[in-house]
């Protein structure tokens, strides 16, 4: 389900580790021995499992315990069956748009675990790079997944003139995950930024850095949710809700 809200999130972390029963762990680490059979580049490394959201007057509070991403892959394509050990992972991005109005959704890359995945700049967060003052800067995260990804600065006004809390996907039947976007109104038009992009990604082959999207695809405003419909890639479920 997807809340549109232009309150301020902010998290509440506890650090500690979500205790899993025995078995389960076990069912994890094989489901997980299995999927790096298939696809050597994926990274188990720690992801934040959302225990609570609180809705207040001014913003939202999620509260966070430590989970890691194996437990999130499984549970997303294996699936947990206790409610109270499913991985509530948490991730924030950036949903662009651009000047002459065309929605951005990037096509993962096929070295990714969700080749061909349409999605909007985003990721988990990171406690070596997100943390301020003790807690998780989902902006910060944000803020960096767009400039890892797309080579974005999103308070460099030449590319992004604002940006905003918009939505948050939140659990719905077999989605666990919550995500936080923030929505940002650039000043590149959709030609200048698929030019910037492939520069971009010429940048990260010719010097072998780590490829996230292998496309963009520019969806024109109005229509936009009638053109991703049309594409036969598999779809974050966020994508589809948010008016592109």
């Amino acid at each position: 389900m997807i809340i549109h809200t232009n309150k301020k999130v902010i998290t509440k972390t506890i650090h500690r580790k979500m205790d899993l029963p025995k078995l389960l762990k076990e069912k994890i680490k094989i489901f997980w021995q299995e999927q790096v059979k298939d696809n050597p580049n994926l990274f188990n490394g720690e992801t934040w499992n959302v225990t609570k959201m609180e809705q207040q007057e001014d913003k939202v509070v999620l509260t966070l315990e430590k989970t890691d991403y194996a437990h999130y892959i499984y549970d997303e394509r294996h699936g947990v069956n206790d409610e109270k050990y499913f991985c509530h992972n948490l991730a924030s991005g950036v949903y662009i748009v651009t000047s002459d109005g065309y929605g951005v959704v990037g096509e993962l890359d096929d070295s990714t675990s969700y080749p061909r995945c349409l999605q909007v700049s985003g990721g988990g967060l990171d406690i070596k790079k997100d943390l301020v003052e003790g807690e998780f800067d989902l902006v910060k995260t944000a803020e960096r997944e767009l400039k890892e990804e797309l080579n974005l600065d999103l308070n460099n006004k030449q590319q992004i003139s604002k940006y905003y809390f918009k939505y948050i996907e939140v659990p719905e039947g077999r989605i666990h995950a919550y995500c936080v976007l923030l929505k940002a109104i650039s000043t590149l038009t959709a030609k200048d930024l698929e030019e910037h992009f492939e520069n971009y990604k010429k940048y990260l082959e010719e010097n072998n850095g780590e490829k996230e999207f292998k496309k963009l695809h520019f969806l024109k405003l109005g229509n936009a949710v009638e053109q991703l419909d049309k594409l036969d890639n598999p779809k974050r479920l966020i994508i589809c809700k948010t008016n592109v």
